[in-house]
C-alpha cells in the first residue's frame, strides 16, 4: 500500500486527501498512517493550501494536500 501511494503522488506531484480517499477508496483514517510514513521518510511533504476565502464550505480533505519532495 505505501508504494501505491508513493507512486500516485509521485505521477501527480501534488494531490490532497480527498484525491487519496477517493481514490484508494479507504477512508483517510488509514491513508493518514501511511502518509506520516512517507512525510518521516522526507518524500511527502504537507502543503498549506491557500484559503479561498471564509466560506467555510470545502470539505476539509480537499484542503489537506500533500507533494511529492523528491525527484
Amino acid at each position: 500500500m505505501l508504494l501505491e501511494l508513493q507512486d500516485y503522488i509521485k505521477k501527480r506531484k501534488v494531490v490532497s486527501m480527498e484525491d487519496l480517499v477517493n481514490h484508494f477508496r479507504l477512508p483517510s483514517s488509514v491513508i493518514e498512517p501511511i502518509i506520516e510514513q512517507l512525510m518521516d521518510k522526507g518524500r511527502v511533504q504537507k502543503i498549506n493550501p491557500r484559503r479561498c476565502g471564509s466560506c467555510h464550505q470545502c470539505d476539509s480533505l480537499s484542503l489537506q494536500l500533500y507533494g511529492w519532495r523528491m525527484n
